[in-house]
């Protein structure tokens, strides 16, 4: 069966978000306040990381994906918009592995754990500046496709093996727009054409990935190279020259045993978002193997 893939609500759970809030004439929305990670180690007891879980808000992500003995996790607190008064310290700016700015007497930049320093500004009776959302994304590669957020380009300070794809925040700032209407009825052109690209078996890990089984239009070997970089290029080619009505995905968007889906099938999505094409999916074997990866339910 056929189903539109909503790409943003299968990881909704993912990025560190309060519950839904009564509405009013402007909804209110869960305001950030303050940013941290922390370092759980099975050999020291008790946590060094003792927050209240009722301001606190853990991103279901280990930023070592999984890889130590060891795991990291970033901690978000999270205000209700409503109960917000003068005063109180919201999260407005975040900036990653950068010397920290110049402080004057309105700005003032404090440092968090993985290389992180925060800008927190008084609560001035709007959120439009404020940070509302944070996630984390992996690899090099990653990109965050979701209207209005931002991608840090540097990497948290993390330690972290060589070869386990870098942890990115990627974080909203102000009240998050309408997407478009992804589910506008489909009509055939004005020519009487309706043309259907179709992607399958891409493939797509958690970062760069290695392509070991490339050959050129001759069908000569070529050596190995970045794999998911190539894959998103040739999507991108074949999107402008054919210039679709509709993009079916089918099957293994994602290899077996990816350590982040949503990193993986942003990467997939953005160029057909960017396009404002519309999209469906029908998810294979792979997608759904592995400890880490998407459920089947």
């Amino acid at each position: 069966m056929l189903g539109t893939l909503d790409i943003f609500g299968a990881f909704s759970t993912k990025a560190a978000t309060a519950p839904a809030f009564n509405t009013t004439a402007v909804n209110p929305h869960p305001v950030v306040t303050d940013l941290t990670i922390c370092i759980v180690s099975p050999i020291a007891s008790p946590s060094t990381c003792e927050l209240d879980p009722r301001i606190w808000h853990r991103v279901e992500k280990d930023l070592y994906l999984y890889t130590s003995q060891q795991s990291a996790w970033l901690y978000v607190a999270l205000a209700n918009e409503e109960e917000l008064i003068a005063g109180d310290l919201l999260l407005v700016d975040v900036r990653v592995d950068e010397p920290p700015p110049r402080q004057t007497l309105d700005q003032s930049w404090e440092s968090r754990p993985g290389g992180i320093w925060v800008l927190r500004s008084k609560f001035s009776g709007k959120i439009d500046k404020a940070v509302t959302e944070v996630d984390v994304l992996f690899g090099a590669d990653a990109v965050d496709p979701r209207l209005q957020w931002k991608l840090m380009r540097s990497a948290l300070q993390l330690n972290a093996q060589p070869k386990v794809p870098v942890a990115r925040l990627s974080v909203l700032r102000g009240r998050a727009k309408a997407r478009p209407d992804t589910k506008a009825a489909l009509r055939v052109r004005a020519d009487g054409k309706f043309k259907i690209v179709q992607i399958a078996d891409t493939h797509m890990v958690t970062g760069i990935g290695i392509c070991k089984d490339a050959i050129d239009a001759h069908g000569n070997p070529l050596p190995e190279s970045e794999a998911d970089s190539l894959t998103v290029n040739f999507v991108e080619k074949i999107l402008d020259v054919e210039k679709p009505d509709l993009i079916i995905l089918t099957r293994d968007q994602m290899h077996h045993d990816v350590s982040d889906s949503q990193s993986a099938l942003f990467k997939l999505v953005a160029p057909v978002i960017k396009r404002s094409i519309p999209f469906a999916a029908v998810f294979g074997n792979h997608d759904s193997e592995g400890i880490h990866a998407l459920s089947r339910e």
